[in-house]
């Protein structure tokens, strides 16, 4: 699914959107938090904030400009 689609989905509310955050970008964030912090864990509850903090925030703000 392409970017502009998963926006949609927030737009809409629809929790699918967090789930295809999650097959598109949950590998990359998991690595990058795991490269600063070194804990499986911490990387993990990084990344769920991450999809918490998008959720939160799409809408009301419109990320496509």
């Amino acid at each position: 699914m392409d970017d502009n689609q998963i926006v949609e989905l927030y737009l809409a509310r629809d929790e699918a959107a967090v789930a295809e955050t999650a097959n598109k970008y949950g590998s990359a964030l998991r690595s990058m938090a795991y490269s600063v912090l070194k804990d499986a864990s911490a990387a993990e509850e990084c990344e769920y904030d991450a999809y918490l903090e998008a959720w939160n925030l799409i809408p009301p703000h419109e990320p496509r400009m």
